[in-house]
């Protein structure tokens, strides 16, 4: 037995029909009960998440002044002076002892490390975020309406409707 039945909708004059396989509940909208029937609504609470941001933490970079002691080898040159003292023949002399001043001045010289103090990069640190997705478990109780059914007496009731 088909359960088919026509109607029309709205403004739609056109009649036409629907069997039991279309959700004609959707179809037809809201329906009105026959004016010797109530209705009672069933409700119940659904749990709806939402999210909002918050600062959670931040995060801090800078930089601190550390002191160690390093030692570098420097190669460096001097002069040193080399008398040589030879034997000669005998001969007669210039002057009389002690007569001039001969003296010789050698200048020496020698190679003095002074230490200088450069700042260079040693590395650049790069700070940045990105988002990262997660999920979090959220709970909570809620309420639903059930039917109460009560019979006084003697009443003949459809329990499947």
């Amino acid at each position: 037995m088909s359960n088919e039945f026509e109607h029309g909708h709205g403004d739609d004059t056109t009649p036409h029909r629907h069997t039991n396989f279309d959700d004609v509940s959707k179809h037809l909208g809201p329906q009105t009960p026959p004016a010797d029937e109530q209705t009672v609504q069933l409700r119940e609470e659904e749990l709806h998440a939402r999210t909002q941001p918050v600062e959670s933490g931040q995060v801090r970079v800078g930089k601190d002044v550390v002191e160690e002691q390093q030692t570098l080898d420097v190669p460096v040159t001097h002069e040193e002076v080399t008398i040589e003292r030879r034997p000669v023949d005998r001969r007669a002399a210039d002057a009389a002892i002690g007569a001039n001043d001969d003296t010789i001045s050698v200048p020496v010289r020698a190679e003095q490390v002074s230490v200088e103090k450069r700042a260079v990069v040693t590395e650049e640190i790069n700070v940045g975020k990105r988002h990262v997705q997660d999920t979090q478990q959220v709970s909570g109780t809620v309420r639903r309406e059930e039917a109460r059914i009560e019979q006084d007496g003697d009443v003949d009731m459809d329990p499947d409707r």
